[in-house]
């Protein structure tokens, strides 16, 4: 009987790993075809450094920057200072500056942090970072003329001034104006909203950074509306 349980065991863990094994390839594989792999931009010839890792650019195991809510994240938090959005017409609280994982969005697209420039070096690797901005990628390569290998960097800048994109770091709330959806555990339809009461609207609420089926990196497509409709009751 006592073999028969270690023999039990040892199947659920093969199979266990293996499952792990398969959604990490898959998971993987749909960032390496992405322009998040800044991998492949530094094989292409651009001035990134090579830290011989996809995930390290954005990920490290261990001593991470834990003031960002992000997993495991490898850069630094971006300071800003940010020109928040404004309107008479929004109701919702936004907050005074980015949050959250909004913070790790911006880390790379205000253009302030080098691309390759990480907290946590690689230990096989013996390379400095170049400190290179999306700015520089897309004045050098990747302009309306010259699509290095389909990895366009144009419209990634966002810059400081956030006045001209869709509000972040909102409280979402309904009840201070019906012309939204009620949200329910965390979510409006699918979309995840984020903090510590998750009740706010961040970047990663409409995008996922590991997966372009829906460009530019959005949650689900915007198909007819549909992905501001899930939020936006017009």
């Amino acid at each position: 009987m006592k073999k028969i349980f270690v023999l039990f065991g040892a199947l659920v863990l093969t199979f266990s790993l293996v499952w792990q094994g398969n959604s990490y390839a898959q998971f993987g594989n749909k960032v390496m075809d992405t322009p998040h792999n800044l991998r492949k931009a530094s094989s292409m010839g651009m001035p990134l450094t090579d830290w011989g890792g996809i995930c390290v650019y954005c990920h490290t195991p261990h001593n991470n920057n834990t003031a960002i809510e992000a997993p495991l994240w490898n850069r630094s938090t971006p300071t800003g200072p940010y020109t928040m959005y404004s309107s008479p017409s929004i109701d919702m609280t936004i907050a005074s500056s980015p949050q959250g994982v909004s913070l790790a969005c911006l880390s790379c697209h205000d253009n302030t942090i080098g691309l390759d420039q990480i907290i946590n070096v690689p230990v096989s690797s013996s390379s400095s970072a170049s400190g290179t901005t999306i700015n520089a990628c897309s004045q050098s390569c990747h302009t309306s003329s010259n699509h290095v290998a389909g990895l366009n960097f144009e419209g990634t800048n966002i810059g400081t001034d956030l006045r001209n994109d869709h509000p972040i770091s909102v409280t979402y709330d309904p009840s201070v104006d019906p012309k939204f959806h009620p949200a329910s555990n965390g979510k409006v339809g699918n979309l995840p909203l984020y903090g510590s009461n998750h009740d706010q609207v961040e970047c990663a609420t409409c995008h996922n950074p590991h997966d372009e089926t829906n460009r530019p990196f959005l949650r689900i497509s915007n198909a007819n509306s549909a992905l501001c409709l899930t939020c936006h009751d017009i």
